[in-house]
Parts: C-alpha cells; sequence; structure tokens
C-alpha cells in the first residue's frame, strides 16, 4: 500500500512527504521506501520534507534508521526541504543524523549527487545508465 507518491527519475527515487507524520505514518513510509528500492532498483533516495513543520525524536530516528538500511540495500540518502524551526529544534534535542546528506531543496540534492559522483565531465548525465 503506498502512503506518499515517489517519483522514480532514471536510478533515483524521489519521496515527497506531503502528509502529516505520527509514528505510524512513517513506519509505513519506510515499508514503502524499503519495497520501492528494491522493486526499482534505486541507488538513490530523496526524502524531500518541505511541507513538514514537525519532526520528534522518533520520527528523525526512523529518518536514520531508513537512510541506514537502504544503505544496506546500495543507496544513498539525501534529505531536502527541512525548515528553519524543524533544524533549530533537531540541533536543540542533540538528534545525530550522520549517514544522511542534506541540501535545502530539490535542486540542491541533485546539484549534490551531481558534486558527489564526480560527473564533471562533458557529455554526461548525473543519471546516466550503464
Amino acid at each position: 500500500m503506498r502512503v506518499v507518491p515517489t517519483i522514480k527519475l532514471f536510478d533515483c527515487l524521489i519521496v515527497p512527504i506531503q502528509i502529516e507524520l505520527n509514528d505510524s505514518t512513517v513506519e509505513k513510509i519506510q515499508n514503502q521506501i524499503l519495497n520501492e528500492i528494491e522493486k526499482l532498483g534505486i541507488n538513490t533516495l530523496i526524502i524531500d520534507v518541505s511541507t513538514i513543520d514537525v519532526i520528534d525524536s522518533y520520527i528523525s530516528y526512523m529518518l536514520l534508521e531508513t537512510a541506514n538500511m537502504v544503505k544496506m540495500m546500495g543507496c544513498d540518502t539525501f534529505i531536502c526541504g527541512i525548515q528553519p524551526q524543524v533544524a533549530l529544534t533537531l540541533a536543540q534535542m542533540g538528534i545525530d543524523l550522520k549517514g544522511i546528506n542534506f541540501a535545502q531543496d530539490l535542486e540542491g540534492a541533485f546539484k549534490l549527487i551531481k558534486r558527489m559522483r564526480g560527473n564533471s565531465y562533458e557529455g554526461k548525465g548525473i543519471f546516466d545508465r550503464d
């Protein structure tokens, strides 16, 4: 069952979270992401949280756990769109989100992916297939 819409763009799964998150919902989203990564052969996950006003300690734990799980499946995780008040709250709570890459917005996430993959040579896109 799909909880949130997802977009597959080449080797990337984009997950725009546009619903209110609670413990049950975030667990369902985690399962959805893991299943879609396996089914679609994804190697990059971008979670867009730009519409989320509150991320508590459990939800941040689940995001980190999801990032760790997808890393075991061969994927990098990027979270984009964290609002200033959310960033402040997470920092004040001492939430450690190591292993996750952050970008200001979706465009920034793609720029970061391109930079990390070292695709600076002419004629190759960041999502070219082998």
